[in-house]
């Protein structure tokens, strides 16, 4: 694997210096950039006319079917746009999610990351369609997708069940409108090099067929010693217009990465105390390796009529199957010895999914106004099965010395299988009230059955039904008032539930977790709509969670309940031609309001109550500076203290810092480097328990990428 992504960088490089040499321009066919004539940029005398896209689109899909301005959206809503993928260097999802203001991004396992906003898990879709279980596994990487549109707060009526924390919907790649090739290589601190490759345009002369393909490849090393990933991407998709109104889009991807001797972090000492080492420690064999392979195939048909109704279904198919062997703390570290205990396994995973969606959106004509309509259907599948080999404890081993555990034998003793099946039908109508005055209703009648069973090498058993709802109701409620034509105000009620497998003594399973939330906000576009600024303040409460029955141990009563509150703000875009900007703050507030012995405290300690997430980039304009670009960003963290003990292993306030600078060879090639974390800040990226996740945030390291489309 690491010759085919040395061979990608090789070629993309390759690529990349010849477009230095000079090339005829051409429109750059990503559908988030603007070719208008604003804001030229002189180089040599030579007038680049492609404006750089904004920061922030004026429309928005994630919070209704079709795209909507973001002004009518009532929730909060945050888009990270090609553009700034781009001008960051993001490679994967966790850099996009990291970006955004109130979401967490906490490390898990070098292989990925579990992101967190509003006091839970973050769920995921894919064009719209929801995942399921999505922490702990690797997501595609970001060459494929166009944009990040996250949504926070319960998004029941597009994917039924999920947390109430909101929806990261990650936009795939579409074929190229006019023929283009784009390139880039990036070298780094740690060994860390990179090279994507992406290229297509019509493949008919009356354009009715048009392609796309995505190559990408990684090869890296870490700050922490012996850990390295390899991953590649290859990506393609083609749209066929079969009438003028109807469109056909296929789109296949597969994906290889793995990590050999990945990290989940460092433990603590049997007292509590964080550990008293480097940030390059690493407690791990170096016979640990998580291997996956991710493949995902989709058809998109859209028929649109003369009277503006749309008809579009999604179909997606795809599955990871994955291998991991490795040994890990399982209890604290002497401070004496410096020893512990390890655990040892070993397991085969294969994930499945299939989903379904189709649905009907236009306007109605109604008392002077004219109104939107949603109807829809969706299902979605997703299975699993595993097999294993059983633990195995290898006491008093040292943390400097993991590699006695020896390397386990793959014979397989157990295996369990299980799936989860969701179908939902759903509606919403935008109804105009007045001009100014707009109300959104809607709701989703989800049914949802999760099963599971043990199969061989173990005994093989019938299925057994964990959890099962029938005709679960999800309301949803929005008003938006125009204060000005690029001004609104809103107000929002949604909610979504979380099925539970726990028993009542009566034998019945508890009614499902239930996260609702009140949210309330002002949304404009300024700068002749290159920026927009947001706040919101919410009230979100999960009720019905399940706590232990003290008269009857072993059954439980849905009677716990937590609350989180908070506000945040955000200003995004271009408040000049040559500045981009990204400034957000959020302020997050969890506790349990209802629990036998937890009331008061905090429910989600591993976000912090306030963040501040700041990224610029200017462009100069002085005459002899024209080509020249500066950019930098902090975040600052009030601190979190995780699954650690407070006033003993927590991590206090910290800011980090990131510095850019760049060069516009010409008008079809960029040279940038970044310097990330640029004051060498030592904090915890993530704090754990006794035995591991605590995490080390990354040390100073430096970014050289070079860019190049035409």
């Amino acid at each position: 694997m690491a010759t085919k992504t040395r061979f990608l960088v090789s070629a993309a490089f390759t690529t990349v210096a010849a477009f230095t040499a000079g090339s005829a321009s051409a429109e750059t066919a990503t559908e988030t950039r603007d070719v208008s004539e604003e804001s030229p940029l002189i180089a040599d005398k030579v007038i680049v006319t492609g404006q750089r896209a904004t920061y922030a689109p004026p429309t928005a899909s994630t919070g209704s079917r079709e795209p909507v301005s973001i002004l009518e959206i009532p929730h909060s809503i945050s888009v990270i746009t090609r553009q700034r993928i781009e001008d960051q260097n993001m490679a994967a999802i966790e850099d996009a999610l990291s970006q955004v203001i109130g979401v967490t991004v906490s490390p898990w396992d070098t292989t990925t990351s579990q992101y967190r906003a509003r006091g839970a898990i973050l769920d995921l879709s894919y064009d719209g369609i929801a995942a399921f279980s999505t922490g702990g596994q690797p997501q595609f990487d970001l060459a494929m997708y166009d944009r990040v549109e996250v949504l926070r707060g319960p998004a029941a009526l597009f994917r039924g069940s999920g947390n109430p924390s909101g929806s990261a919907d990650l936009i795939r790649k579409r074929g190229r409108e006019t023929a283009g090739i784009s390139a880039a290589v990036q070298a780094g601190s740690w060994d860390n090099y990179r090279g994507e490759l992406d290229f297509g345009g019509p493949l008919l002369e009356s354009g009715q067929l048009r392609s796309r393909v995505v190559l990408a490849g990684q090869d890296r090393s870490y700050f922490h010693d012996r850990t390295g990933m390899n991953k590649w991407l290859g990506y393609g998709a083609l749209d066929f217009d079969l009438t003028e109104n109807t469109v056909l889009s296929v789109s296949a991807a597969y994906q290889d990465n793995a990590t050999d001797s990945p990290s989940m972090g460092l433990p603590a000492y049997t007292d509590g105390r964080f550990l008293d080492v480097s940030r390059s420690t690493h407690v791990y064999p170096d016979w640990n390796r998580y291997a996956y392979e991710t493949d995902e195939y989709t058809v998109d048909l859209t028929h649109e009529t003369s009277g503006g109704w749309m008809f579009r279904a999604r179909a997606m198919t795809g599955a990871q199957d994955y291998a991991y062997q490795d040994a890990y703390p399982s209890t604290g570290v002497n401070p004496n010895t410096m020893t512990t205990t390890y655990m040892r396994r070993a397991w085969d995973v294969w994930v499945g999914r299939e989903a379904l969606d189709a649905y009907v959106s236009g306007p109605v004509s109604l008392f002077g106004q004219t109104h939107h309509l949603t109807f829809g259907w969706g299902t979605q599948l997703y299975e699993w099965n595993q097999t294993g080999i059983a633990t195995t404890q290898f006491p008093n081993v040292s943390i400097f010395n993991p590699n006695v555990i020896p390397q386990p034998a793959l014979n397989y003793t157990s295996g369990s299988a299980g799936e989860t099946k969701q179908t939902g039908a759903y509606a919403q109508a935008r109804i105009s009230v007045t001009q100014a005055l707009k109300l959104i209703l809607g709701g989703r009648v989800s049914d949802f059955e999760n099963r599971s069973r043990t199969i061989p090498p173990g005994t093989a058993t019938d299925w057994r039904t964990t959890t099962k709802e029938t005709g679960e109701f999800s309301p949803y409620a929005g008003v938006v008032y125009y204060l000005r034509p690029n001004i609104s105000a809103y107000a929002s009620y949604t909610d979504i539930f979380i099925p539970q497998s726990a028993q009542q003594v009566t034998g019945e399973t508890l009614d499902p977790r239930v996260g609702l939330q009140y949210e309330a906000g002002l949304k404009g576009r300024f700068f002749n709509d290159g920026l927009t600024a947001a706040i919101a303040l919410f009230e979100l409460r999960e009720e019905n969670r399940s706590l232990a029955d003290t008269a009857n141990p072993g059954f439980f009563l849905p009677a716990g309940e937590i609350e989180v509150r908070g506000w945040e703000f955000e200003i995004v875009g271009n408040p000049a031609a040559n500045i981009d900007l990204s400034l957000g703050y959020s302020n997050l507030e969890t506790e349990y309001t209802v629990h036998p012995t937890l009331v008061g405290q905090v429910t989600s300690p591993f976000e912090p109550e306030h963040t501040v997430k700041l990224y610029a980039r200017y462009q100069f304009t002085s005459p002899g500076l024209e080509r020249f670009f500066a950019a930098g960003g902090a975040q600052y963290s009030s601190g979190i203290i995780g699954t650690g003990v407070e006033g003993l292993r927590e991590q206090g306030a910290f800011t980090v810092v990131n510095l850019q600078g760049g060069l516009q060879i010409n008008k079809n090639t960029s040279l940038s480097l970044s310097v990330n974390n640029v004051l060498d800040e030592t904090y915890w990226a993530r704090v754990g328990g006794l035995n591991s996740y605590n995490t080390y945030g990354d040390p100073r390291s430096v970014m050289l990428a070079l860019r190049a489309a035409f």
